[in-house]
Formats: structure tokens, C-alpha cells, sequence
């Protein structure tokens, strides 16, 4: 059985007890649209414009499927695919057939693929065989002889490489017997997806995320987003295991139709929003910042978009006030983590204070406490690590007790997680981000922000991208070095930058003390900056040019 490793017997009574849990599952809530408005569209990708019914078909057909090949319960899954109708279809279908489905962003190469594969004793991988100039099939090809537990290799598109099979025969068979499928489906409290973390450093972790929290999680974000039937949501975020929770379990609750893009860029992106018309957008910051700065953006109708939902980092000020202006939207922020799942949120009946400042308040039943460097809780509004724990949260790290109790601190109810980020809570329980605790630079005793100059740096009419990063200071230990992309590759001079940060009134210490243009930023997955490269980048240049 997937059983999720920090919960305990009291913790699945008391959440079903009070509400968070409904005790649905997600393969439920999609085949009940499938009854009722069968008909009509629910995913849209680039190739192709899927029904619920349609959905319901080729996601029952695949997991009866996968039972007849000798899928034994709890085995896994690999998907690693971008973000399309079959990272939906296969999610179902696995949950169905009780197969484990590992997930990951597409950007992982041959080293991690193997190491995941090897360690996980994977049986069967999804992959389009060819990917944004990466040929998937051949390198797992390659690797296969020293993975015994892999048995399929199943691949999207019409071309098939050899020893492959067609994920669309895989949809076409006959389903067969369906009571099988009663069988062996997943529970609510069991774990149906686990997820690679997007770490930067070494190899990464792979965390559990149970049915009820992500269904809970999706609740809470119905509940904030306003989610209406007749909405259509477009999501041009990479992942199928972290803010893409409203796609899958918030929008069947209201039948509203999700259009997925695969491949990053921000002019493609106007274009969809201009063809589908979509009502809400679910992007990350750096996405955002880039669909704002694009050149043709008064070229396209955008005019349809009510909410802008923006996750997996945090969202300055800046940004999020310059998305309002510019779109007429409200710009609302996710707060989450792949580890520890979903936090918190703003929402759309907040004030424009709370939406543009904040990271709103605990998701539904979630509870947040703000600690010390000893664990003790700070006092309201003082700054510290936020911890938090709920029926949102993921419920550990897979197959890795010693890591759970890690960042848990204990199986069970009185487990916190801790999510490395500095905040404090303000009178009406709101979170304020202040930091990453391995982000901030600490000048000579004097913390910086990085967030808080890159907001404000964004403003600058050149600047188009932007990321502060430390450098490593002989005297003063650390300071801050401003990497940017201008407009158009305008120039932008070291005084220029820090004469327009002077008029912001900030700090001096705060300033960073070297500029770096660059004509684009190292990205992971599309969507987060990849600052360790940048980290390592500055390094290199200080050492070549003996500061360091």
C-alpha cells in the first residue's frame, strides 16, 4: 500500500473530521465530469483539444492497460514529459491502476534520469522522445542494460523510436474489464504522486504528495481564485506537481476547461491568450516579468484575463503592481514548495494591500508559526524561518524516513516543516516573505534581500530581467552583484543602476557593487532564475580577475 510516511491514523480522523479531507479522490472528481458534461472541452494543448469524456476513455483504457502488462500495485511510473494533456491522461490513469507515478521537470539529463530510475527501482517511463533538442528515447535506450527493473519504455508523438510503445495505442485498446480498476485504485489517504524537488544542489529528492492534501489544496485555491463554471484557465507553468494543483483538482470542481502550453515563450504566450481567450493565468514570477516586458505585448488582446496566479517564487511588489496595471487583472500569489506542498495564498476578495505585499493567509486548515534559529516562536511581525503543517502538506519524503524527520522534525501531527524561508505574519495572519535563509547576502553583519532590489531593479525602464546574487568579499564577506538583461540590449551603466536605486531611498549597504549584462539568465525548467550558475559565474570572474 502507498502509504504516506509521516501520517498517522489521528491525523487522516481529525482532517476528514473537520472538513479538510472530503474523502473523494481525484480520478473521482474527473470521471464524474465525464458524466455530466461529457461533451464538452476540459484540456487543450498544442496538438490536440480533449472532452471529459474523452479523457475518462483514454485514462480508463490506459490503466486497465498497464494492469494486463503486470503492473503490480504500488509500482512506479516515471513521467517526464512537458506540460500536455498526456501529463494529465497518464496522472489519472496510474491513480486508477494504483501505480505510483513519479513526476519531474523536463530539464533532468541522462545523470539524473539514471540515478532516479536505478534508485527507485522504476518499472515503466513516459517520455516524448525528443524534447527542446534532447533525444530522451536514445539516451534511456542506452542506459537500459544496467536498470533491471525496467521493463517500458512508452513515448508520445508519431514518431516512435524502436523498443518503444505508442502511449496513443495505449489509449485506443479496448478497456476491458473496468471492476478491475476498483480494485486496485488508490485511496484518499494514500500516496498517488510523487515528485522530484527542484533543488539546485546534488541529487534530488523526491517527495510524496498523498490525494487529500492535493485535493485539499485545490479546494483552498478554488476558494481564493473565485473559480467560476465558464472559466478557462491557461497554465504556462512546467510542472505537474506544484501550482498546477488548481488545474487538476480545482477546475474540475466548476468544469472549467484548462489550456496547457508546453514550450516557454512569452510572445507564443500572448498569442494563446489572445486565441483561447482564458480567464486565469498560472505562471511563476520570472514568466510573468518577461510576458509584461515583451515588446509586442499591446499587439495582443489579453483583455479576457481576470486573475494572474503566480507561483513557485516569490512575487515582488513590483511585479505584481506592474501585472495589474498592465493586464486590469488582479495578480494573486501562491506560496508552496514541491517539499512541503502548498502554504498559503492571496486571494481575490483581498485588499490590494494584502494582494501586493503579501503572500496571504495559510491555506485552509494549514497553521503557520514564525521561529527562531532554536525552534522558539518570534513575536507577531518579528522576522524568523516559517514553518507551517496542515492538510495541504505533503506527507514526507519517499522511502527516506531519516530525511523526513530532517525537515519534519517528527512523524506525525506534531511534525513542522521547515521551509528555509524567512517571513513574519502581520496582523491579519498574512505572510511576509523577507528571504531565502540560503539567499541572503550578509554584508558585513547587514543583511540584503536579494528579492527586494530585484523588484525594484525591475522597474528601471531598461532593465527586462534581473537577479542579485552574492559574491564573496575578502573584508566585508559578502555583497551583492546585480546581474541584468536590458531592452532591446540597451546599455545600462553601473551608476545608472545605482542612481536609480538611491531614489528608491534604500539602504546604502543594500546597493550591489557590481553589474553583470547579460543578453538572457540561466533558467530552470523555463521558470526559476538558476542562480547557482550565476553564483558560480561571479565566482569564476572574481577568481580570474584575483579579488578572491
Amino acid at each position: 500500500m502507498a502509504k504516506a510516511t509521516r501520517y498517522t491514523q489521528d491525523m487522516v480522523d481529525e482532517y476528514i473530521s473537520k472538513g479538510y479531507w472530503t474523502g473523494e479522490t481525484t480520478a473521482e472528481l474527473w470521471d464524474r465530469n465525464a458524466e455530466t458534461i461529457g461533451s464538452e472541452e476540459a484540456l487543450v494543448d498544442s496538438r490536440r483539444r480533449l472532452t471529459w469524456l474523452q479523457i475518462k476513455e483514454k485514462s480508463d483504457a490506459m490503466a486497465v492497460n498497464l494492469l494486463d502488462m503486470g503492473f503490480q500495485r504500488d509500482e512506479l511510473i516515471f513521467l517526464l514529459v512537458p506540460n500536455c494533456v498526456e501529463s494529465y491522461i497518464v496522472r489519472l490513469a496510474c491513480e486508477k491502476a494504483g501505480i505510483l507515478c513519479l513526476t519531474a521537470l523536463t530539464g533532468i539529463r541522462e545523470r539524473e534520469i539514471e540515478y532516479i530510475l536505478k534508485s527507485y527501482g522504476v518499472k515503466g517511463i513516459v517520455v516524448q522522445a525528443q524534447f527542446r533538442g534532447f533525444d530522451y528515447g536514445r539516451a534511456i535506450h542506452a542506459m537500459m542494460s544496467g536498470l533491471p527493473d525496467l521493463k517500458y519504455i512508452f513515448s508520445m508523438g508519431d514518431d516512435i523510436p524502436q523498443n518503444s510503445l505508442s502511449i496513443e495505442k495505449m489509449y485506443r485498446k479496448p478497456a476491458g474489464d473496468l471492476q478491475r480498476l476498483e480494485e486496485r485504485r488508490f485511496r484518499m489517504d494514500e500516496v498517488a504522486i510523487i515528485a522530484l524537488t527542484s533543488g539546485t544542489t546534488g541529487m534530488p529528492k523526491v517527495a510524496e504528495h498523498p490525494v487529500a492534501a492535493r485535493i485539499a489544496l485545490g479546494d483552498s485555491y478554488h476558494k481564493k481564485l473565485g473559480l467560476k463554471r465558464g472559466d478557462i484557465i491557461l497554465n504556462v507553468i512546467n510542472g505537474v506537481a506544484g501550482l498546477g494543483a488548481p488545474v487538476c483538482y480545482s477546475s474540475v470542481r466548476e468544469g472549467a476547461k484548462t489550456v496547457v502550453m508546453e514550450i516557454w515563450n512569452a510572445k507564443e504566450a500572448l498569442r494563446i491568450i489572445e486565441k483561447e481567450q482564458p480567464t486565469i493565468l498560472l505562471t511563476t514570477p520570472a514568466q510573468f516579468a518577461m510576458l509584461l516586458q515583451e515588446g509586442d505585448f499591446d499587439k495582443y488582446d489579453t483583455r479576457s484575463i481576470r486573475v494572474v496566479y503566480c507561483g513557485t517564487s516569490p512575487l515582488s511588489y513590483e511585479i505584481a503592481r506592474a501585472g495589474e496595471a498592465k493586464l486590469n487583472a488582479l495578480v494573486l500569489n501562491a506560496y508552496g514548495s514541491f517539499d512541503g506542498g502548498g502554504t498559503s495564498g492571496t486571494a481575490a476578495y483581498d485588499t490590494e494591500e494584502t494582494r501586493l505585499h503579501t503572500a496571504g493567509q495559510p491555506h485552509y486548515g494549514n497553521e503557520v508559526v514564525i521561529v527562531d534559529e532554536e525552534g522558539k516562536e518570534v513575536k507577531r511581525g518579528e522576522e524568523g524561518e516559517l514553518t507551517f503543517r496542515g492538510p495541504c502538506a505533503c506527507s514526507g519524503y519517499y522511502k527516506d524516513l531519516e530525511r523526513t524527520i530532517e525537515m519534519w522534525g517528527t512523524l506525525g501531527k506534531d511534525g513542522w516543516f521547515r521551509t528555509g524561508d524567512l517571513a513574519k505574519l502581520d496582523e491579519g495572519n498574512n505572510i511576509i516573505l523577507t528571504g531565502r535563509k540560503k539567499e541572503v547576502i550578509i554584508r558585513g553583519g547587514q543583511n540584503i534581500y536579494p528579492s527586494e532590489i530585484e523588484g525594484l531593479l525591475f522597474m528601471h525602464p531598461k532593465v527586462k530581467h534581473v537577479a542579485v546574487v552574492s559574491m564573496p568579499d575578502p573584508i566585508m564577506g559578502e555583497k551583492a552583484c546585480a546581474f541584468v538583461v536590458t531592452k532591446d540590449q540597451e546599455k545600462l551603466t553601473f551608476n545608472e543602476m545605482t542612481a536609480f536605486l538611491a531614489e528608491k531611498k534604500i539602504a546604502k549597504y543594500k546597493l550591489p557593487e557590481r553589474l553583470e549584462i547579460r543578453e538572457s539568465l540561466p533558467l530552470r525548467d523555463e521558470q526559476k532564475v538558476a542562480k547557482n550558475i550565476l553564483l558560480e559565474e561571479i565566482r569564476r570572474i572574481l577568481k580570474a580577475e584575483g579579488k578572491i
